[in-house]
């Protein structure tokens, strides 16, 4: 309190503010290169086990799964999508092998057919049932070329099926497995897991449970040859596995001689000169990373388990040739010995994971950034704004050495004016009133419509802020404390997309504190800013044509058709996902965005 009350009595530089406008551009351009410049060696570090009772791959490989076995079973599930009974020939199999087996209706298609999930229980031999690892494999997946299209996942079925009963007769295994194979993708296992959990009042309990859900794999094949292993981990609203549990993962590909990527994203590690391939791979890596789990929606199934805190990731099989010696695909034994590592390894764990990371970002699969490194980038680009409000809130109390007749004493300091709370406050509330009147309106309408109607129109049928200068920078320190809470809070829930947000409101900032000077010519340039670059669906466009560049790796031109159909259904499926994205967005970003734009059109009194 001496240090507070010491610098509010101290007057302001003069030479700060003639510099500050450099300054806060030079922490802001700081920050994004500090970003980019985690994909560095320096800075990124090398993956480890933090829990050595994982002990990946060491233990003999004894699973017996034959080519020809894995054909037959190919063979009964290719007939039983083809009779369309495929339900009823993974339950009868399971049966026939001694394993549990059970069914669970969730309900009925659009083609007005009953869809039911089938899930079976090994027991463990040893002990009770106390704990269990989980195997999925949806029936239908999607494919790699065209994420709008679903097939049948015979291999992973297949696979994981003849891991279930191979797995049944060892005397070893001390927790149960659980073999599940959801009918909807991300519908049915979630319908799974209500049910399993028993979450909602509507749930019809399952027919069997097993012990508490440790960890577990997904399996996503659509094709039945494939050259490499995309691992994916994006959780729901930003969440993201134990990193001991993909290190254990990467760890028994490289023994397997299989290349394991992230984003099919493979970065080549054996060389030991890390040069310009390694950067801007480990670059693409990282913002693709950020890209993708910003959007608050899971990229698999086993982001419906992180909900539940079940550490789980999903295997997709490539067609990608990461090799320029890889001619033959993957066998079936170095696939199979990767799973049996996998539950061998989560056999043997006596606890939860609790031991590594939990938030970090992925440089390639070998190097990763913790969250004590990659919140400096951020706090470098909100910076701006907390000095920003700090010199705001300096400037409205006199110094000690100052005398005036037009002051008001609050809690023992001396502010220079009056500050008349009314404009600010209804500015405030009718900005937040149009935004929950935009979360709600139906889907099927235009959001640009919607935003140009916001844009155009908020000006005449609302009135503009009308005060005085001395009060413009009161309403414009609120809203810069205000956008720092928020970014502060957002970051410790989704880095990634506080990031973007906090990308997006910075130089809003700078525009809306530009319309301070009586120019006409500069409000007019501040509006058209507004309008244009620093619209909220412009910046959505570019996000989303980045990410499709960073996919591609190459040059790609602007799909406006792509685009809307992307959103249309990232919004369809949110709310499938109980993800909270545009929530937030809705009640918190595009307000603060909108009381900003608006700011623009204020009149002095």
């Amino acid at each position: 309190m001496p240090l507070l009350s010491t610098l509010l009595s101290q007057d302001i530089p003069q030479n700060f503010y003639k510099l500050q406008l450099h300054i806060y551009s030079g922490l802001f351009c700081i920050g994004l290169l500090g970003f980019l410049y985690l994909s560095s060696p320096i800075v990124s570090r090398r993956t480890y086990l933090s829990e050595n009772a994982l002990s990946p791959g060491l233990v003999s490989n004894d699973l017996s799964i034959s080519n020809e076995r894995i054909r037959q079973i190919m063979a009964q599930l290719r007939a039983g999508f083809k009779d369309k009974n495929i339900a009823n020939v993974i339950q009868s199999m399971l049966l026939e092998n001694g394993i549990e087996a059970y069914k669970q209706n969730i309900g009925i298609n659009s083609t007005d057919k009953q869809e039911e999930n089938i899930y079976g229980i090994v027991r463990a031999p040893r002990l009770a049932s106390t704990e269990s690892i989980i195997l999925v494999a949806p029936l239908y997946v999607r494919i790699q070329t065209n994420t709008q299209q679903v097939k049948a996942n015979l291999f992973g079925i297949a696979h994981t099926l003849a891991t279930g009963f191979t797995l049944h007769r060892k005397p070893y295994m001390a927790k149960d497995i659980i073999l599940l194979f959801p009918t909807a993708q991300e519908n049915g296992t979630r319908a799974w897991l209500d049910a399993y959990f028993n979450s909602k009042p509507d749930s019809i309990p399952l027919d069997a449970h097993a012990g508490s859900i440790q960890a577990g794999l997904a399996l996503e094949f659509p094709h039945e040859k494939f050259y490499s292993i995309d691992l994916r981990h994006n959780g729901i609203n930003g969440q993201l596995p134990n990193l001991d549990l993909i290190n254990t993962v990467i760890q028994l590909c490289d023994k397997n001689s299989i290349a394991a990527s992230l984003y099919n994203i493979y970065v080549d590690l054996s060389a030991n000169d890390l040069g310009y391939d390694y950067v801007i791979k480990s670059t693409r890596t990282l913002l693709l990373n950020v890209l993708t789990l910003a959007t608050g929606i899971s990229d698999g199934v086993h982001g419906q388990f992180l909900h539940y805190r079940i550490e789980m990731i999903t295997l997709f099989g490539s067609l990608e040739k990461h090799h320029e010696y890889q001619n033959s695909p993957i066998t079936i034994r170095a696939f199979d010995d990767v799973i049996e590592g996998f539950i061998r390894s989560l056999n043997n764990l006596l606890e939860r994971f609790h031991q590594s990371f939990f938030f970090y970002l992925h440089i390639n699969r070998r190097n990763f950034v913790s969250i004590a490194t990659y919140m400096v980038p951020l706090g470098l680009i909100v910076l701006p704004a907390l000095i920003r409000s700090l010199v705001l809130y300096m400037s409205f109390f006199a110094s000690s050495t100052s005398t005036s007749t037009n002051t008001n004493v609050t809690h023992g300091r001396t502010m220079k004016f009056h500050v008349n709370y009314s404009p600010i406050f209804f500015e405030i509330l009718e900005c937040l009133a149009l935004s929950y009147v935009l979360m709600w309106i139906p889907l099927k309408l235009s959001f640009l419509g919607i935003w140009l109607i916001t844009m155009f129109l908020s000006p005449i049928f609302l009135c503009p802020l009308r005060s005085n200068e001395r009060q413009f920078d009161y309403f414009q320190f609120i809203l810069l404390l205000t956008g720092s809470a928020i970014l502060g809070c957002l970051s410790l829930l989704n880095y990634s997309m506080a990031f973007l947000v906090a990308c997006f409101l910075m130089p809003c900032y700078l525009i809306a504190g530009c319309t301070k000077f009586e120019y006409w010519f500069v409000k007019i340039i501040c509006r058209f800013l507004f309008i244009t670059f620093l619209n909220p669906l412009v910046f959505l466009a570019l996000y989303h044509y980045l990410t499709r560049l960073l996919i591609a790796g190459t040059l790609v031109l602007p799909d406006f058709v792509q685009f809307t159909n992307d959103l249309e259904t990232y919004f369809a499926s949110y709310r499938l996902f109980n993800a909270w994205t545009v929530d937030v967005i809705c009640l918190t970003i595009i307000p603060l965005w909108l009381v900003l734009y608006r700011s623009t059109f204020w009149i002095r009194n």
